[in-house]
């Protein structure tokens, strides 16, 4: 058993220039009921009972620290850590190389646990024409941002049929560049909000959107997806796999999307993986997704399953490294219904991506019980990609607790609508939304030598605690020279802080890098971080 204090001399970096002028606070277009968001920078809060008038409760109601440049031995029972030597920038989360069951693990097995943002282009712009850049890059990296989940549409991507936008291309593929070479996992969203901007939000262009004539009543967010017959006709069209300009199934070109995708940046280690639509919508038949507890199995194999087996081939011909991400019908979010849907193409690197939008904070955990039950059924990986789209502190800090009391990996929605109040500025002052800073950077593990057990912080306090079982998923165990690996932001603890470890101790406390190795002989070790005193 060991406890030090660990000092830290770090000065976040200057942010230079301007960004693109024209950018501007975009706000959530998707689901959220606790802070229900309407397209172009126009906000409204609703709980449940708000929703009524949008038409979705129609359906509920009817169905690191600073050491010396190189590591030194491990640090024993009472010691303390050097603190004259400047800190080692730059924390680097390991390329995760597959999944164990449930869990994300890297090179060496270990388990990968993550923190991450949201950071979408809903329209024609790319994230660097919106003004995201490597200022934005480098904050997210000092203030103990794991992954960037990069959101694209489709129309965006082929604005006309079967000829991809290049420039745009390029210059999603430098953004994901950008970020990794900052050591930030980055997962590729093919993003939709009300199928695409011609019957709905954002999305699929107006060459895709197939409705058979069905009225657009122009129905806002979220009430389109009930209540919009050409947004339902359109995933009708979509699922049926109906053919499209020049005789070409939707399905088909959606699949070209990622395979131009994949061959774009196969080559990066640290692309987590794909995601491989946002929120899908069932289409008309929408109510037995929800009425039922058991979910809707049924339309999950015949629109959901064919598609996502179809898109995992064509991201499998160029890339065979990266992970693919299911999403299931968007009515799963809500905590009141679970889902059957396969992993792609029995993937074996495969998983779930989920979010957690319930209709009541009583229903959260719901969202992350049925995740886990979809995973002990498929074995298939688990990330929970969304959720928030607030910065209301309190309501933040409970979701993060609850994902991180389920051991789930995190990524909130998002950062240009809920971290910084511009992308034109720079992520500093004013323009941090300091309410939501302060419940997303936290000190967190993100390669964990063994089987995580607990984890929990207190923003209060500015302490976490983390435990682990020194065995690994499958009973694996791990020699000494693999230690358990800390994210702990600079921003959090100007001066130092203060580890206290039980079987296991100490061996680097570097930057925001604190790695921890167990006893010999040790079943379980736990780590706590806190303020020194």
């Amino acid at each position: 058993m060991g406890s030090q204090t660990v000092g830290m001399s770090a000065r976040l970096g200057d942010r230079a220039g301007r960004r693109h002028p024209d950018s501007f606070r975009a706000r959530r277009v998707g689901w959220p009921p606790h802070s229900c968001r309407r397209p172009h920078g126009r906000t409204y809060r609703a709980r449940a009972a708000g929703l009524l008038t949008l038409g979705l409760a129609l359906a509920l109601a009817g169905c690191g620290s600073s050491t010396s440049g190189s590591a030194g031995p491990p640090v024993g029972e009472g010691a303390t850590a050097a603190t004259s030597a400047p800190p080692v920038a730059g924390f680097a989360v390991p390329p995760v190389t597959g999944h164990d069951g449930r869990w994300l693990v890297d090179s060496s097995g270990r388990v990968i646990l993550l923190d991450g943002v949201n950071m979408v282009a809903k329209g024609a712009a790319t994230p660097a024409a919106e003004g995201f850049g490597s200022a934005d890059a480098a904050w997210l990296q000092q203030n103990g941002i794991d992954v960037v989940r990069l959101g694209l549409t489709a129309a965006a991507l082929m604005p006309t049929p079967g000829t991809i936008n290049r420039a745009w291309l390029d210059s999603y593929v430098k953004t994901v560049d950008q970020l990794t070479s900052h050591g930030i996992l980055v997962l590729v969203d093919l993003h939709q909000d009300g199928w695409g901007p011609t019957v709905g939000s954002d999305g699929f262009p107006g060459w895709m959107t197939l409705t058979g004539g069905a009225v657009n009543n122009h129905a806002p967010f979220p009430g389109y997806y009930t209540s919009d017959p050409a947004v339902q006709a359109a995933f009708d069209s979509f699922w049926k796999d109906a053919r499209g300009p020049g005789g070409v199934p939707l399905q088909q070109r959606v699949a070209s999307m990622f395979g131009t995708l994949a061959s774009a940046v196969s080559s990066n280690a640290r692309v987590l993986g794909y995601d491989l639509l946002n929120e899908p919508w069932p289409g008309t038949t929408w109510q037995p997704c929800l009425s039922d507890p058991t979910g809707c199995p049924a339309l999950d194999r015949s629109g959901l399953d064919p598609y996502y087996a179809r898109v995992d081939r064509s991201i499998r011909a160029h890339d065979t490294r990266h992970l693919v991400f299911a999403e299931p019908y968007v009515l799963f979010d809500f905590g009141l219904s679970t889902t059957h849907v396969a992993l792609p193409a029995a993937e074996k690197d495969g998983g779930l991506s989920f979010h957690m939008y319930a209709a009541a904070p009583a229903d959260e955990p719901a969202v992350l019980h049925n995740a886990v039950d979809w995973s002990r059924t498929t074995g298939g990986a688990l990330l929970e990609t969304e959720f928030g789209a607030t910065d209301d502190t309190t309501t933040i800090d409970r979701m993060i607790g609850e994902a991180d009391q389920s051991l789930v990996p995190w990524i909130f929605w998002a950062f240009n609508e809920d971290v910084v109040h511009s992308l034109a500025q720079p992520p500093s002052g004013s323009n941090l939304i300091s309410s939501t800073v302060a419940a997303i950077v936290r000190p967190h593990p993100v390669a964990v030598a063994g089987t995580p057990m607990a984890s929990a912080y207190d923003p209060t306090t500015r302490t976490m605690t983390f435990s682990w079982s020194t065995r690994g998923p499958g009973g694996r165990m791990y020699p000494p020279t693999v230690p358990t690996l800390f994210n702990v932001p600079m921003s959090l603890y100007p001066s130092n802080y203060a580890v206290h470890v039980t079987g296991g101790h100490v061996v680097t406390a570097r930057g925001q890098t604190l790695t921890v190795a167990q006893a010999a002989g040790a079943a379980s070790v736990t780590v706590t971080v806190s303020p020194p005193g």
